[in-house]
């Protein structure tokens, strides 16, 4: 990790193995925890996002889940003779 000062700001590059380098957001500087860059990763926007993400995806799961109980429940209650 590498530190430059662009403006009297501190910018933090790291290279990576196949993309080159690329601007980090540390959880940890100087010892001290920056529990922005911990929690939210940095950035209001990408944890906004990803919480988006989430809720989606737990919501597709909790109807998958009700449509498969309610499958489940028709299937239990019609009455029919399987025939060999």
């Amino acid at each position: 990790m590498e530190k430059i000062i662009i403006e009297d700001e501190e910018i933090y590059l790291k290279k990576s193995k196949w993309f080159g380098w690329g601007v980090i957001k540390p959880y940890r500087i100087d010892g001290k925890i920056n529990w922005k860059n911990l929690l939210i990763g940095g950035s209001w926007i990408k944890f906004g996002i990803m919480a988006v993400i989430v809720i989606i995806i737990l919501g597709c799961i909790d109807e998958y889940t009700t449509a498969l109980r309610i499958a489940n429940e028709c299937l239990s209650n019609t009455n029919f003779i399987i025939v060999p």
